[in-house]
């Protein structure tokens, strides 16, 4: 195995669906980051991931206000329009919940019904109001004329709420960021994305602990053809299996092959998940894989040559690759072990 950390391009972070007019009733995950990713807007407190919290900057305090007040902004923006059009504009955003981050901003936003403006427009208001008063505030403290970096990244990332129980995750998402950070900072090296990670004849991209990479590996693919009984039998020798030093690595798509994952995640035990999808330099795990990574229990691979589109869903072809290349890095670790 061999690593090379080398930069390449960042690849564009601004997603948007193509199947949706952001004018209509929905629910918005709508994240922002400051340009550069500078830490502009507060700093990480806490002793432990559970009393880990954002203390805002001045200047996090006025995006806070401002997005209190993001339902004002569509309020001027339908105004202006009924003054041109004559015809009466109603408010028609609700805002859900917030996490303000020191070099970014995540806001959940409910579009009740249609609105003459779309949620592009809003949220742009919303950053201009931020950066007027990132303006202001740099003009008095640097009492100088010189024109200002910009405050945020162009464009803005949002995701949709689209089936029932997505809300929930979202806001867990959007509140359990200074955990995550917290963690994340406690053991960085299993937080960054690595590329160019070659193993044997594979070039992977990888996040997590690399060195899971060293020891004995046991493929998880529970197949379609298993009894009942033969899967479950299956499934309980993965976990003996792991128990006694190896490290399960799959896809985990399957019902089954989840179940294997959940289990090991409970029982503390090393995984390696093998992605469909590309790494962006931004990746990073949530929930109780955020803690299995700080705790150098998991590892994400992804071939170096795949895409960057975690929302699409994974095919067939796809995942009978996933399956081989599990079972090829068993058999040759298996094969390393008798040498």
């Amino acid at each position: 195995m061999s690593i090379n950390t080398d930069k390449r391009p960042l690849p564009q972070q601004h997603k948007r669906s193509h199947h949706n007019n952001y004018h209509g009733r929905g629910i918005y995950m709508i994240t922002l980051c400051t340009d550069g990713r500078l830490p502009l807007l507060g700093t990480l407190t806490g002793d432990s991931p559970e009393t880990a919290a954002i203390c805002p900057s001045s200047l996090g305090k006025q995006v806070l206000q401002c997005w209190n007040n993001i339902s004002s902004i569509q309020k001027q923006f339908a105004k202006k329009k009924a003054e041109r059009t004559g015809v009466p504009c109603q408010r028609k955003i609700s805002l859900i919940a917030c996490q303000l981050m020191p070099d970014h901003f995540h806001g959940i936003i409910f579009v009740r019904e249609e609105m003459d403006i779309s949620i592009g427009d809003v949220v742009r208001g919303f950053m201009v109001g931020c950066t007027k008063a990132y303006n202001e505030q740099n003009f008095v403290e640097e009492k100088s004329s010189i024109p200002l970096k910009p405050l945020w990244e162009k464009g803005f990332h949002d995701r949709i709420l689209l089936y029932a129980g997505q809300l929930q995750n979202m806001i867990e998402y959007v509140r359990d960021n200074p955990r995550r950070l917290w963690l994340k900072k406690k053991k960085p090296e299993y937080f960054a994305v690595l590329h160019n990670v070659h193993w044997n004849e594979h070039c992977f991209s990888a996040v997590g602990n690399i060195l899971l990479l060293d020891n004995p590996l046991c493929a998880v693919h529970v197949r379609s053809r298993f009894s009942e009984e033969d899967a479950s039998n299956y499934m309980n020798d993965c976990i003996v299996t792991a128990k006694n030093g190896a490290v399960l690595i799959g896809a985990f798509i399957s019902p089954k092959e989840k179940q294997v994952f959940e289990v090991a995640l409970k029982e503390g035990l090393s995984v390696i998940v093998l992605l469909p999808h590309g790494l962006s330099e931004f990746y990073k795990p949530v929930g109780m894989f955020m803690e299995a990574c700080a705790q150098g229990k998991m590892l994400f691979l992804t071939e170096a040559s795949a895409e960057e589109s975690p929302r699409k869903r994974i095919t067939r072809e796809e995942c009978q690759n996933l399956n081989a290349i599990a079972e090829e890095m068993m058999e040759w670790t298996v094969a390393s072990d008798k040498e």
